[in-house]
Parts: C-alpha cells; structure tokens; sequence
C-alpha cells in the first residue's frame, strides 16, 4: 500500500516509541516539547479513547472530521484497486489501513517530524514500516503475553524490533533480561544504546515534572529530546519544559471536570506495570485521606490475579464492572469479584455490570466515605465512563480531546464546506466539495 502511494512515510523523519507502559503518554511529551521547540509535529497514538480521529493530530488539533472520512475513502478504494477483485477479504488489516491512513496524511501535511506510537509489541507491529532516527523504549513488563510472551525475554525482543540502522536508541528503566536482549539488537545495528535515566542525570538543570510514572516518562520523553537535538534539530530547553509541562493524553490518570464530591478520576491501566504505576499515584496522591472507591473493569484474556492484588492493597472498597467492547470478550463482574476475594481484600465488594451504573454507585459510596473515584482496568472502560462528562461530537468538531464546556454549539463554516486541505499557521484552507453544511445548536446537517 506504501508503496503504491509513493512511500509517504520516507518523507519525513520520525521517532517510534514502543514499551509495555508509558508508550502514550511518552510519546505525546515528546511531540509537545517538539511543537514548543517551533516544529510542525504529527502524532500517531493507540488506541483511541472515544473518537478515532483521536489517533491522528498534527500540533495540538486532531485530523478533522471531512479528512478523516476522505482519507479513509482514498485508502480503502486503493486497497480495492491494489488486490484482485475475487477476493472476499481485502489482505490488509485493520491495523495497517491504520497506518497508511497517518503516514500519508502526516506527508499531504507537509509535517516537520513525525512522532508514532507502537500499537503492540514493535517487530510485527503495522507501525513499523519506518526507519526512526530515535527509537524508543520506555518499558518492558508482562503484558499481551499470548501475542508476545510468555517471558520478559521474549516480550523485549518485540519491542527491540524498532530499532533501526542510523537510529539512536532511548531506554527507561527495564528489567536485566530486557536490557541484555535490546543491546543485542542495537550491537547487530550499529546503534547507540541510552539509559534516559543516565542522561537525563547529566543535565545541568532537570525540567520540573510530577513523580512516579509520570516523572519516568518525563526522564525518558527528555533524554529523547536530547538526542534530537544531538541529530541536529534545535530544542532549547525551555521547549523541553513547555514540553513536559503541556503533555496530555486522555484517559491517563485524567480527573472528570468538574467532579467535587467526589472527585472522579479515570485511568485506562490494563496491566500489571500500569496497575502498579496508578495505585501508587492513588496511595501518594490521597494519602491524607481515605483510600479511594475504585471501579474496576477488565477485558478477558488479562492476567487477572496480579493486578487485582494491586487493586486489593489501594482501595476502600471496590465496585466491579464490565466493559463492552465490539469483538472483545470482558470479564464478568462476578468472575472479578471472585479474584478480589481470593485477593484477601477485607473491604466492601459490589458488581454492576453497567460501567455507568457502576459509576454513579461508587460515587454514592465515595461521598458517604470522603473518598474519591478511580475508574481503571481498560482502556476501553475509561472511554466509556468518560463520554459522561465529554461528548464525541464535540472532540470531533473542535478537534481536540478536550473540547470547551462553554464554547456555544453554534458553529461558523466555510460555504460551501469541504476537505481541509492546509491547516497552517497561516490559516485554515478546506478544499469545496458538493455538499453544502449548516451548522445547528448540537449537530452538523450534510445537505
């Protein structure tokens, strides 16, 4: 497909960032500080929470709604012109429309640099179709185990699969076995390997940034920057501070606006590595008062046993739920509420299957205690539970995953409406089509 459409992905540099946990949210640090630093920045991450226009931005803006859908017209109609027509199933999946879909529109944007994350593992990955100048590995834990595992070992040799001839190689903290098996493959390219913890020591002022995981993946989002700017892209660090401080991603330890009483916060943690990380924020963050209500959820086919003890150790008590996921079995409220028990957790234990449902109880329970919300155990979970306060419509219409609460529905729009074809500084241009587009209080009419 790449080739057939000139190979857009060679038409730019590009950092790959891969790792069990932290992936995003590392990824996105080092496409703010690249924005902050003046450049014209695509970002590439997975999964989506709510919308999947969420999976592409270029600077702080989300592709838009009418490219999005030509682009995925335009992709889909070369795939049918690229295999022969008998067949039933056009041979490229899911995950590889995916990234012809951000490689070519990150080139027809004319970006700087492009910054992409890893779907799952790295080598088989449909992301990794190019040859990064940094590759990245923020961790490596237990985590897909039936596609990647079983061993910490073999998990480790996927995700060294990025690393590429002419790169650079940026680690975080990663286990011993782990280490041994990617400086394998970075000796066999020719590619320096970096500890981000070593480098990042060595600055003569550290950026200001919170503690846990969230200073790892800062360390690591640094130490990455800086070999940038040793590969010849200039990144003063106050971009690297503006960088660190703006990173966001939604559904990573996000708080619901406007929760009080209680406070709500959601967390897409679906392993153990993520459990770990998250509980502990919730332990530090909270320590003054109770522990939080925790609702927990979980796709089938997750090591259950490990992240619930974590679960166990941070929680007042513990509401469980089922997420619902096209073509993805969960795990039944029940089948949980066994683990927790097994667990020796000595707190009140509900099911509701409902995640909203389940959410407005815990909020009962957390008001009565004192105690905040924490929503976690799926990605797909914290979607669901947020599109209460956040609405689809309006991540698409202005484009970004957290749209304005008091922006008025009503929109202004070029006549006629069309593709947008240049969103540059220098403002926005949109290519007409035949439709014509009236805005009204909460949805757009295609006439």
């Amino acid at each position: 497909m790449l080739e057939a459409l000139g190979e857009p992905q060679r038409s730019y540099p590009a950092v790959h960032v891969t790792g069990t946990s932290g992936k995003g949210s590392t990824a996105a640090a080092v496409a703010a500080i690249l924005t902050a630093a003046g450049y014209r920045v695509g970002l590439r991450t997975s999964p989506y929470l709510q919308v999947p226009t969420e999976k592409l931005q270029i600077g702080p803006s989300l592709i838009d709604a009418c490219s999005f859908a030509s682009l995925v017209t335009r992709v889909l109609d070369t795939a049918a012109r690229l295999f022969p027509p008998e067949q039933t199933e056009l041979p490229i999946s899911y995950a590889e429309v995916w990234s012809v879909l951000g490689y070519w529109w990150f080139s027809e944007r004319e970006i700087d640099i492009a910054v992409v994350e890893v779907g799952a593992g790295g080598r088989f990955d449909a992301t990794n179709v190019i040859d990064p100048i940094v590759s990245v590995i923020t961790s490596v834990g237990l985590d897909h185990l039936i596609t990647l595992g079983p061993t910490i070992a073999d998990i480790a040799w996927h995700k060294a699969g990025i690393i590429k001839a002419g790169g650079t190689a940026v680690i975080g903290d990663l286990p011993a076995q782990a280490i041994s098996v990617i400086a394998a493959e970075a000796r066999t390219a020719s590619v320096d390997l970096i500890r981000a913890r070593d480098l990042y020591s060595s600055l003569p002022r550290v950026p200001p940034m919170a503690s846990g995981f969230r200073q790892r993946n800062g360390e690591v989002a640094t130490a990455a920057a800086m070999v940038l700017n040793q590969r010849g892209l200039t990144i003063p660090m106050a971009a690297i501070d503006a960088g660190i401080e703006f990173r966001q991603l939604p559904g990573r330890f996000e708080r619901m606006p406007g929760t009080v009483d209680p406070p709500i916060w959601i967390d897409g943690a679906h392993n153990e590595d993520k459990i770990a990380a998250v509980t502990s924020e919730a332990i530090h963050l909270w320590r003054e008062g109770p522990l939080p209500v925790i609702v927990l959820g979980m796709l089938s086919g997750k090591v259950r046993q490990s992240i619930v003890a974590y679960i166990a150790s941070a929680a007042s008590t513990v509401v469980l739920t089922q997420p619902f996921v096209h073509g993805k079995g969960s795990l039944a409220a029940d089948t949980l509420a066994d683990a927790v028990v097994a667990a020796g957790f000595a707190g009140a234990i509900h099911t509701e299957p409902d995640p909203d449902a389940a959410v407005r109880f815990a909020e009962v329970i957390a008001r009565s205690e004192g105690a905040t919300v924490l929503v976690t155990g799926s990605m797909y979970l914290a979607g669901q539970v947020r599109r209460r306060w956040i609405r689809d419509q309006d991540i698409v219409l202005q484009r970004t995953p957290w749209p304005s609460m008091t922006e008025k529905r009503r929109l202004d729009l070029p006549r006629p409406f069309g593709r947008l074809v240049s969103d540059k500084a220098d403002g926005e241009r949109y290519e007409a089509t035949d439709h014509q587009v009236s805005a009204g209080t909460d949805e757009l009419v295609i006439r």
